[in-house]
């Protein structure tokens, strides 16, 4: 991406840079190009920043693009969103995100469900470097018995929401990314790829994920939202936030 402030583009009487904003991620500060974050301009107000790389080559579109871009662009520009974790340790984020003792109480029929239980799911063959944990019907059946049991009503469930989940472990065996994504309507992602472009099928809803990580060093937690039909290349953009949290990082 380039640093070069003199770069500039107007839109609707605002100048677009690509000049450093100063964000804060808890007591750490960041000084990203302008051009990088999610809007162009600078940080969230409130806490928390979100910055834009747009794929394949994962570095910030020229300023002034957001307002203007189009649909094919939208569906590249990869989002990062990334948080100070001041309630947690950022290595317990990914197991509180990956079980439902945090989200449900004690005795809860819920606390069971085996789609929302890493270890109740089922390891799978790898794939593109991650480990596929799929819903394990068995157990689903004997939740929805129990599930039945206990609310009078039988268990509903709507594929779409049942995730795909995928997991990378660190060498020492803890969670290192978590990613879920949709699941594709009859296999079909709703993008392909052709050369560098993104190419829409109009007949079904595009296919997501939400990608997990965190920081452990600095006790960040990073989410990316992406197509699934970019799931191949999650470790790239992995890489390519943590290249950026450490290039401009100020203090």
């Amino acid at each position: 991406m380039s640093e070069d402030s003199s770069q500039s583009h107007a839109v609707d009487g605002y100048t677009y840079t690509t000049a450093p904003v100063e964000a804060k991620l808890g007591p750490h500060r960041y000084a990203f190009p302008a051009n990088l974050y999610d809007d162009q301009i600078g940080p969230s107000v409130g806490g928390g920043i979100a910055l834009t790389f747009m794929w394949p080559g994962l570095q910030a579109a020229p300023p002034g693009d957001r307002p203007t871009r189009s649909m094919e662009d939208h569906y590249r520009a990869i989002t990062a969103s990334i948080d100070y974790l001041d309630a947690v340790s950022a290595s317990e984020l990914l197991p509180r995100l990956t079980d439902t003792q945090a989200t449900t109480e004690e005795g809860s029929v819920n606390r069971n469900d085996p789609r929302r239980r890493l270890d109740l799911r089922k390891a799978g063959t790898s794939k593109f470097g991650l480990t596929p944990y799929a819903i394990d019907e068995d157990r689903m059946a004997l939740f929805a018995k129990e599930y039945e049991t206990k609310r009078g009503q039988p268990l509903t469930r709507n594929a779409r929401k049942e995730d795909e989940w995928y997991i990378v472990r660190a060498p020492d065996g803890q969670l290192a990314t978590f990613i879920k994504c949709h699941h594709p309507e009859g296999g079909n992602e709703g993008l392909a790829i052709q050369g560098d472009l993104l190419v829409p099928d109009a007949t079904v809803k595009v296919a997501s994920c939400t990608h997990y990580f965190v920081d452990t060093k600095d006790n960040l937690g990073v989410t990316l939202f992406y197509p699934r039909v970019l799931l191949k290349d999650w470790k790239v953009m992995e890489e390519a936030t943590r290249a950026a949290l450490a290039r401009y990082k100020a203090q």
